[in-house]
Parts: structure tokens; C-alpha cells; sequence
């Protein structure tokens, strides 16, 4: 089945677009602030992530096994432990890359 011409054209400029975005996209993340900004928040997220998702953890089996609040601290403090690592292992590979 061929394609009327317009639909045709349709796609080149459909395809010069696309390409068109992903270089300024790659121009975007090799700009100094950008990167920087990225990184900041990156680096602000993996922690937050940590300690809500182990916070989170501790507080359910603290209610299941009524141990109230010392399932809690324990996995928080594990959950900012693990939100360092990632921190540690993303910026490490991003270290080798460069």
C-alpha cells in the first residue's frame, strides 16, 4: 500500500524534527550549568527516595510487629545508607565515563 505524496512529506518533516530535537537535547546536557543542575538534583532525589522508602518500610513492620519506633529508625537509617551508595555508584561510573 503507498503513501500519498503529503503523508510522505509529512514524515520527512516529521523525521528532520526528531532529529532536529535530539541535537539540542545532547546540546542541552553537555552545557556545564545544566549538568551541574542535574546532578543537584539527582543527588537530592537518590536521598530523599532512600530515606522515604525505608522509612516507609520501618513503619509498616513496626505496626505489624508492634515495636514502635524502632523498626522505623533502623530502616531509615538504612534507606539513607542505601541513598548513599546509589549517590556513590552513579557518580563512580559517571567518573569512568568521563
Amino acid at each position: 500500500m503507498n503513501k500519498p505524496d503529503d503523508i510522505k512529506e509529512l514524515d520527512k518533516k516529521i523525521k528532520k524534527f526528531k532529529q532536529k530535537e535530539k541535537k539540542t537535547e545532547i546540546e542541552a546536557l553537555e552545557e556545564p550549568e545544566y549538568s551541574s543542575a542535574a546532578a543537584g538534583f539527582q543527588i537530592s532525589t537518590e536521598l530523599l527516595a532512600g530515606v522515604a522508602i525505608g522509612a516507609s518500610i520501618g513503619y509498616v513492620l513496626d505496626m505489624v510487629f508492634n515495636l514502635t519506633p524502632w523498626l522505623m529508625a533502623i530502616f531509615t537509617i538504612f534507606g539513607g545508607a542505601a541513598g548513599v551508595l546509589n549517590i556513590y555508584k552513579t557518580f563512580k561510573a559517571d567518573d569512568k565515563d568521563n
